[in-house]
């Protein structure tokens, strides 16, 4: 269904159960953004909202910044997504190395995720996995930060101690 730029909520809105969100409210008052540019979203009536937590995390360098659209948009025509599973794409393995060469010297390697919460999840994991690694497998207990939010998933839940 096409959004209708004249009325921009949704006939029906159901089906998109929302993370970390009071449901029925939002759905009795729903607050829709219909564009971003730069530092700040647009509502459906025209104002500004500053973004102040970059799209929550994942736009730190603002919105329809034009340089990163046309990135974007090249790179879609080119290959819009590689899996990582028994397969790569040589852009993934460039980028790996320039991160590890602006890393400290002891961080040699680099693990690609999709979000935060997955990149949480991924660190669980390879944190049990090294200790494991170093012969010290019992050693299965995480840490979080009390009230902190390490994501949606299971295990940044488990840790965030956020309930």
């Amino acid at each position: 269904m096409a959004l209708d730029r004249s009325n921009p909520v949704p006939n029906d809105l159901s089906a998109f159960w929302m993370p970390f969100t009071a449901n029925r409210q939002f759905k009795k008052a729903p607050r829709m953004l219909v564009s971003a540019d730069r530092m700040h979203y647009r509502t459906a009536d025209g104002r500004e909202v500053l973004d102040g937590v970059a799209g929550l995390w994942c736009c730190n360098a603002g919105h329809n910044r034009p340089k990163i659209v046309e990135a974007i948009r090249q790179q879609a025509g080119e290959l819009d997504y590689a899996p990582a599973f028994q397969m790569g794409h040589p852009k993934a393995f460039e980028l790996a190395n320039r991160l590890r060469d602006m890393a400290p010297s002891a961080m040699e390697h680099v693990f690609f995720t999709n979000s935060g919460s997955e990149a949480v999840e991924t660190a669980l994991k390879i944190a049990i996995a090294y200790q494991r690694a170093i012969g010290q497998g019992t050693r299965t207990r995480l840490i979080g930060r009390e009230r902190g939010y390490h994501g949606v998933n299971f295990g940044g839940i488990s840790v965030g101690g956020i309930v």
